[in-house]
Order: structure tokens, then sequence, then C-alpha cells
């Protein structure tokens, strides 16, 4: 059996896209620091970041949803091989028209967006009523490889265009007046999002 580095790093060799080593630390860090005990992953892929989650944090549990059918038998087979069945439920849907009266672990403490980045915002926005109220929303890649500073030297219309829907996802909630941001420049660009209290205040420093 692969041990979580050798599937990352197989992984990484047939270009299957997991979290950066970095973002996976940082990620499992906020989620001990926030005592989560369930977690909703937005994009599976091989199941890498849900099984990193679950053998770091002590009694987090993890529900994620997978499109691709490879990705997601695959990620069956490497939980399962792990007999990690009670912490994580996977799902194979579009997260966007999956039945959300499935989830199984909501309300969650944390929801973690790592899929298709043109979704962001909508992902963003069918998710968040099943975060709890003092809960964090955890969104990767968000600078794209860089792209996001320099949109207009891209060369390819099909990149440009998704890089400036993550800018727009960026810029739009940064300034949502309900949420507050914290923008990490740690692997490929994090930002985690909390809920402001009833008066307009931030969350961050009550966690």
């Amino acid at each position: 059996m692969q041990t979580l580095e050798e599937i990352e790093q197989d992984a990484l060799k047939r270009n299957i896209p997991v979290m950066q080593k970095e973002g996976i630390e940082f990620l499992i860090a906020k989620l001990k620091e926030h005592q989560a005990s369930s977690c909703l992953e937005i994009g599976s892929a091989i199941g890498y970041s849900a099984m990193m989650m679950v053998t770091h944090v002590n009694g987090l549990k993890v529900d994620t949803i997978e499109l691709d059918k490879d990705r997601y038998q695959e990620a069956v087979f490497n939980i399962e091989e792990r007999h990690l069945t009670e912490k994580i439920t996977i799902y194979h849907d579009d997260a966007l028209l999956f039945e959300t009266s499935l989830l199984k672990n909501k309300p969650y403490d944390c929801l973690f967006i790592d899929a298709a980045k043109a979704q962001y915002q909508k992902f963003f926005e069918k998710y968040v009523p099943f975060v709890k109220e003092d809960g964090m929303i955890i969104v990767d890649n968000l600078d794209f490889h860089g792209m996001i500073f320099d949109i207009d030297h891209i060369k390819n219309r099909n990149t440009k265009q998704l890089v400036k829907k993550i800018k727009r996802f960026k810029d739009w909630i940064f300034h949502h007046e309900d949420y507050d941001v914290n923008y990490y420049q740690v692997g490929d660009g994090i930002c985690i999002i909390k809920r402001k209290d009833k008066n307009g205040n931030s969350c961050f420093n009550q966690s």
C-alpha cells in the first residue's frame, strides 16, 4: 500500500491536481486551530487532501464531492484501502447539481473549495449555508500560478477567461459586506473567509 506521500507524488506525475504540500499543511493547522470536527470538501480528486485531513486532525469527519468518475473511483479505492470510510464520505456528482439533503455531517466547521475555479462563487453561494455561524471557508488556488497578477500578458484565451473569473471571485468576496477575508501567500494562494458577527465586526480573533 502506498503512503500518502507516494500517492501525492504519483498524482503529480499524472497531472492530477492535488493540493501543494505547503497548502495542505496550512489547511491541517487551521483545522486543528479551529478544533474542527467536520469539513465539506468540494473537489475530492483522488482523495489525497481528505485522507491527509482525517489522518492529521483528531476526530475530523470529511464529506467530499467529486465530479470526475475515474478520480472518484480511485478516491474510493484509496479511502477503502486505508480503512477511512467511517471518517470520509465521498459523493460522485457535480457539486452544483448535488442534492444537499444527502450531506452526512452538516453543519460544518469548515467548507474547503478546491474544484473548478471558474465556479468558485457558485460553490460558495450554494454551500455556505451549511457552514456553522462561527465556521470558516477555505479557498485554494487564488493566484493561479501568479497569473492573476498579470492577466494582460496571458496569451491563451481560455486561460485568460479562467483567471479573470478567479479574480472576479476574489474581488467579490473581499468586498462582501457579510464576510471577512484573510489572504495567505501559501502554496498557490489561499484565503480564509469567516462571517462577520451581527454587529459587522471581524470574527478572526475569536477562533
